[in-house]
């Protein structure tokens, strides 16, 4: 992979990191609470997925921003793995195993989890890329 390349997907991979954090404030979760048996109320758990994303959308934000700083292709591999493994979280963190989101279809937090599954899968799409082709990546021999 041409050195450019290397730029243009960690440049993609640093621009949907921030479109991810960004929408999740756009299109937030629903607002709505459940009321518990003693009279109180809690929020919905979707409010607990898009609570728990906000960290992992950060993380990712973090290690697709450094990819701009790596030169040796183990570490440019390292950081790829890192991204297709927050991505993995990312997404099982909206479905029923890990935490979910509402069971109503009409619900916001529907869109929200289909817009962060989407970028998620972009972000692992890239990666992936990167992670194969990471040690093609054209040195510069530097001469003194």
């Amino acid at each position: 992979m041409s050195s450019k390349l290397w730029w243009i997907l960690a440049g993609l991979a640093t621009a949907l990191s921030l479109i991810l954090l960004a929408g999740m404030f756009v299109f937030p979760p629903c607002s709505g609470l459940i009321e518990t048996a003693a009279g109180g109320s809690v929020p919905m758990k979707c409010h607990w997925t898009f609570r728990a994303e906000i960290p992992v959308a950060v993380l990712l934000l973090l290690v697709s921003a450094g990819q701009f700083f790596l030169k040796e292709p183990q570490l440019r591999r390292l950081s790829s793995i890192v991204i297709i493994g927050l991505g993995a979280a990312g997404i099982a963190i909206t479905t029923d195993a890990v935490i979910g989101i509402c069971m109503k279809e009409g619900m916001a937090c529907h869109t929200t989890a289909l817009f962060c599954r989407i970028i998620y899968g972009l972000l692992i799409l890239a990666a992936g890329i990167q992670l194969f082709k990471a040690e093609d990546v054209q040195r510069h021999k530097r001469t003194f």
